[in-house]
């Protein structure tokens, strides 16, 4: 049921997902490492956001098989020649190897990387044809890359949790962009950030060659063990699947009697907890975060307000083309041009100059990895992306909603777009209202997101060490249910919210735009963690 509109944006549910059509295709030049060449294929990208190859348009209209296919998560798109070779640098160390592809045949080039899967070394015709290509493909990517985190369950949140927790038992804080892709490549992720340095003093020195084919053989290894890793952990994962609602449902047989005294022990737990952790939490918290807070939420908000205002602007100058065809033509070109303003968000050639303002990240805090090993600057892009594509999701379905109770009532070309006019500053209107907070509990989200993990790994050896001395609190019966690291977690975390607080205002219930943990949950759902701050 819709909400009325002096409540709130009406919200849909979820973005309702690309179109089925293919959303762009044509003729790319691809370099081919094997020949050394450059060849040129035939390109589709469908609407599920899978890249295809052919040989050329007539073998797809023929229905021939495609050469290639590749899912787009995980994947880096690159502008230039020096960035893919910065790129390759960082996964091929020690090995130089010279350009990592021949001549071009022309200056138009674009890459897609990933470092356990195929590289992909473009040149188009043109400025444009590159600029539409690179439009679609960084939707692709984002759409495929952040598809866990845009589930609404509480199954993907556990998941994102459970491998957290796996990384910090190995003293590795911050999962950063790990956690990118379905569940399958998030697993075959984590498992080759365990693998690769084994890999590179084991196997890296045993291959021969000249410097560039060692490099050539070593990307050759690497992807093959992936896809090997990747194969075996989707069909165990599958496996899993089928068990994971009957242990669901022994859990809650298992938690059910005895919630109360849980929750109780908890509770007891906590506040012991408490009094061992929260003064050097906020010794550490004091002396190393705070002076940074102002600094860097000023730097998080500055690339998504931005976004934002973009998106407010695109939407207006949307509303008004469509305006300005009603008033020029007739009166039944209307739901043809609704129809198309209600795809706006899922048109990449027509959001990109939104979506850009959200790579600044990149920039503007380059110098969070170095100081506070923060590792996540391509998930906050795609976070950030996404809260742009959701604004502009929101406002036009509020728009399509509100005009079709009005059209009845307006009768003429004059009093339409006068009532179309009057909708179109409405939606502006909460538009400014709603996206004032979103983007600000945004930011104050990713403050946690950095400093959180950067306050866990310092207390390590101070406080997380001592927590088998408090096992002995804990029921036998609930060992499996109560989990120290949880509480001691959210004593860490109240401290961080207190500190954010002092500086922002209060950040009380952070909204779930890019979850990281338990702590958030989606925008339409109450916190099942309220931390005082």
């Amino acid at each position: 049921t819709l909400c009325t509109f002096s409540s709130s944006f009406l919200v849909c549910p979820q973005l309702r997902g690309p179109p089925d059509a293919a959303l762009h295709e044509g003729l790319l030049s691809q370099y081919d490492g094997d020949s050394r060449g450059w060849q040129e294929n035939y390109f589709v990208l469908l609407g599920d956001f899978t890249l295809r190859w052919f040989e050329s348009e007539e073998a797809l209209r023929k229905g021939c098989e495609p050469r290639g296919s590749t899912a787009l998560s995980g994947y880096l798109l690159l502008s230039s020649p020096s960035e893919y070779a910065e790129s390759l640098g960082d996964l091929c160390q020690g090995l130089a190897g010279g350009s990592p592809f021949a001549d071009p045949p022309g200056e138009f080039l674009f890459f897609l990387y990933h470092p356990f899967r195929r590289h992909f070394c473009f040149c188009a015709d043109s400025a444009e044809s590159r600029r539409i290509w690179k439009a679609a493909l960084r939707d692709g990517i984002r759409y495929r890359s952040t598809e866990l985190q845009r589930r609404d369950s509480l199954e993907a949140e556990a998941f994102l949790e459970a491998v957290r927790f796996y990384r910090q038992e190995r003293g590795r804080y911050g999962a950063g962009d790990l956690l990118l892709g379905p569940e399958p490549e998030i697993l075959g992720n984590v498992l080759m950030e365990d693998l690769l340095p084994v890999l590179r003093s084991q196997v890296l020195p045993s291959i021969r060659g000249s410097e560039r084919r060692r490099r050539q053989l070593w990307l050759q290894f690497l992807q093959e063990v992936y896809a090997l890793i990747l194969s075996e952990i989707a069909s165990e994962f599958e496996g899993f699947q089928k068990e994971k609602e009957k242990l669901q449902t022994e859990l809650e047989k298992k938690i059910r009697p005895d919630l109360d005294q849980m929750l109780t022990l908890k509770d007891q737990i906590a506040s012991k907890l408490q009094a061992a952790v929260q003064s050097p939490a906020e010794s550490c918290c004091g002396r190393s975060v705070e002076p940074h807070l102002e600094c860097v939420m000023e730097e998080l908000m500055r690339p998504v307000s931005s976004g934002v205002e973009a998106v407010r602007s695109l939407f207006a100058q949307r509303v008004d083309e469509m305006i300005g065809l009603v008033r020029s033509s007739s009166v039944a070109v209307l739901q043809k041009e609704l129809l198309t303003l209600g795809r706006t968000s899922w048109q990449p050639q027509v959001m990109h100059l939104c979506y850009e303002e959200a790579d600044l990240y990149r920039e503007s805090l380059r110098g969070l990895e170095e100081r506070f090993g923060f590792r996540g600057v391509t998930s906050l892009v795609l976070g950030a992306q996404n809260l742009m594509q959701q604004l502009m999701e929101n406002a036009t379905h509020t728009f399509l909603q509100l005009s079709q109770q009005h059209l009845g009532q307006a009768a003429g070309r004059r009093r339409l777009t006068q009532t179309l006019g009057k909708v179109k500053e409405r939606v502006l209107k909460k538009f400014d209202y709603d996206s004032s907070s979103v983007r600000k509990r945004f930011a104050q989200e990713w403050l946690v997101r950095i400093f959180l993990p950067f306050l866990l790994k310092h207390l390590e050896s101070g406080c997380k060490l001592e927590l088998p001395q408090y096992e002995s609190f804990v029921f036998a019966d609930f060992s499996g249910i109560i989990n120290l690291e949880n509480i001691y977690e959210e004593t860490v975390l109240a401290v961080l919210l207190r500190a954010v607080g002092r500086g922002e205002g209060g950040l009380r219930c952070p909204g779930k735009i890019f979850p990281p943990s338990k702590y958030f949950q989606s925008p339409n759902r109450r916190y099942r963690f309220s931390v005082p701050g």
